[in-house]
């Protein structure tokens, strides 16, 4: 006997486990998909982290790197290559547009004199596994950044010499609150021996320190070995051009090399023939071929470029100069006499100010600067290919406002170096690297 259609629904209602199955089957629908959801998210935040430790690293190695005096180009290349060794794009990413800016690796470097900062920044969108059609942007970037530690009245720059920096003899140098840093990694890049002593802020070195710890005295912990490098601070800073040679020829034989006396001396006046007492001969600025400076001269303000010659201070001169740059080109040396007296101070104004003697590049003729009890010399020794600069300072204890950068650098008499003094160097100062950190 036929059931009526009407029972049929009604036994297919009444059936508990179908119902069960079908009502299962439905409810699986938004837990599969949330579940989707979930993996999907998870996947994209895991490329997130990826790609955000990439950055990390690249700023890092950045920041360190351009503050070690590589170039932009050396340095972005360095951090692509840092940032793709440590990030895979996935496989199923598309670029972002254009005008977002991050469809590649960028990096943005700044310096100043608060602090070097570097910005390794990147983008995609990924496309999740079962949301296809719903892609996600990822971009990240990251701030590295390091402020300048503490201010350095030395600076040797050879990358491997032995000794790059020493106080020899009995030389008692005073550098208090100021420190002395050195680029060699020799096991003996910084040496004090002997009967010399140092006293200084702390010591920095790319490699090895020796020292007598009875001789030196130190306001940081212990010195730093095996610290970063200082780039060359003023590398990319241009020299003022040679001109024709200003003629000596009346300025008095006694008075300056190479002047023959009883003429117009230089522009300024007639000179006599002998060094007669109280005589006081004046140089303008300008391109000499050499000056070698004998009795009593006083300098003009201005840059006094040396072009292929010397300077010299001997033994018997009487030197004042404020306001003066000196300029050694084409392989001039520079030799100042233990007897000499001067006075010479920097100009504050211009490109090089609070500059006093200055070295082109290639330059790599050594450097004798010897001063006395009378002595006075201001501002920024800046020789960077000169191979040795040994300088005898005055003595005084009021100190002086120096600061020497050379490959090596000799100290061998007793000098008192003056940490506060920002305007005499015209606010300009050499910085050993501080500590790198993550900012963003």
């Amino acid at each position: 006997m036929r059931r009526p259609f009407k029972a049929y629904i009604d036994h297919f209602l009444g059936d508990e486990s179908g119902n069960f199955a079908t009502l299962t089957a439905i409810a699986f629908v938004p837990v599969i998909g949330a579940a989707a959801v979930v993996i999907d998210l998870g996947a994209a935040y895991v490329e997130a982290a990826k790609l955000q430790a990439a950055l990390d690293s690249a700023a890092l190695s950045a920041v360190r790197s351009f503050g070690e005096g590589s170039s932009e180009d050396e340095t972005t290349k360095e951090a692509s290559d840092i940032f793709f060794g440590n990030f895979t794009v996935p496989a199923n990413s598309e670029p972002l547009p254009e005008e977002d800016g991050l469809s590649s690796f960028s990096l943005t470097l700044a310096h100043s004199a608060f602090e070097d900062t570097a910005t390794a920044a990147y983008g995609f969108n990924y496309k999740p596994m079962f949301l296809e059609r719903l892609p996600f942007e990822i971009s990240k970037r990251a701030i590295a950044a390091r402020v300048p530690g503490i201010e350095a009245c030395i600076l040797a720059l050879h990358p491997t010499r032995y000794r790059s920096f020493e106080v020899s003899g009995s030389a008692d140098i005073d550098m208090s609150g100021c420190t002395i840093t050195a680029n060699s990694t020799d096991a003996q890049a910084i040496y004090v021996g002997g009967s010399g002593k140092l006293k200084a802020e702390c010591l920095y070195s790319a490699g090895g320190i020796s020292i007598d710890p009875d001789a030196v005295q130190l306001a940081c912990a212990e010195p730093h070995e095996k610290s970063s490098r200082v780039p060359d601070p003023f590398k990319y800073k241009k020299l003022p051009p040679a001109s024709s040679w200003t003629s000596l020829s009346g300025c008095g034989q006694n008075f300056v090399g190479g002047g023959g006396g009883n003429g117009n001396c230089n522009g300024t006046g007639r000179t006599p023939n002998g060094n007669t007492a109280g005589y006081v001969v004046t140089l303008k600025p300008g391109t000499y071929g050499s000056l070698d400076l004998k009795g009593k001269i006083n300098l003009e303000p201005g840059s006094y470029i040396i072009d292929g010659g010397s300077l010299q201070l001997t033994s018997q001169s009487v030197v004042t100069g404020h306001g003066v740059t000196f300029f050694l080109m084409n392989g001039a040396s520079l030799l100042i006499h233990g007897g000499a007296t001067f006075d010479i101070s920097p100009s504050l104004l211009g490109d090089w100010a609070g500059f006093s003697i200055v070295a082109e590049h290639g330059n790599t003729e050594s450097a004798v600067i010897n001063g006395n009890s009378s002595s006075s010399l201001t501002g920024i020794v800046y020789m960077p290919d000169t191979q040795e600069i040994q300088y005898s300072g005055n003595g005084a204890t009021g100190g002086e406002c120096i600061r020497l950068v050379a490959q090596e650098i000799t100290l061998t008499g007793n000098s008192y170096f003056k940490m506060d003094c920002d305007p005499e160097l015209a606010n300009t100062t050499i910085n050993n690297p501080g500590a790198i950190r993550l900012v963003q």
